[in-house]
């Protein structure tokens, strides 16, 4: 998929209009062969703040065996939909990109496991806004380059 393919859809994603405010979504992970990995859920609180144009985003994952994996996000509009993010498990930073209902974020992360040891992972997120209270994400995780992993996630925002 390319970002810009998404130019004209509607209605139009605006990042940090969609995570202002409480949410909370609903997942699976599925492995690189297909097969149902866990479950999980998510809350999700998020603060604009106009004048640093800035979102702080605080994501909690917690999965059906557990185990808890709280991401805390400072995420930047850079302008002509690109963004940048970062985030205390991501080597580096975020990058991110806007057009219409889209949003496509990539970064490689440090993810925890039930029994503690972390993972370090690319990610290639992919959002779609549905409308002003829910979106669809899709994620790649891939490890030397290959996908080892899938993960579909549905927020809704309350």
């Amino acid at each position: 998929m390319n970002i810009d393919d998404f130019a004209e859809q509607r209605p139009l994603f605006v990042l940090e209009n969609f995570f202002s405010g409480s949410l909370r979504g609903w997942g699976i992970t599925l492995s690189r062969m297909g097969s149902l990995q866990n479950r999980f859920t998510i809350e999700a609180e998020g603060r604009y703040e106009a004048s640093a144009n800035t979102l702080s985003l605080k994501e909690t994952y917690a999965f059906e065996d557990g185990h808890r994996d709280i991401l805390t996000w400072t995420i930047i509009n850079r302008g002509d939909g690109n963004y940048e993010g970062r985030e205390t498990l991501i080597n580096g930073t975020a990058q991110g990109r806007q057009s219409g209902n889209a949003f496509q974020w990539k970064y490689h992360r440090e993810v925890p496991d039930a029994n503690g040891s972390k993972t370090k992972f690319g990610f290639n997120d992919w959002f779609f806004l549905h409308d002003e209270n829910h979106m669809t994400a899709h994620a790649s995780l891939t490890k030397l380059g290959i996908e080892f992993a899938t993960i579909q996630a549905f927020y809704e925002r309350h």
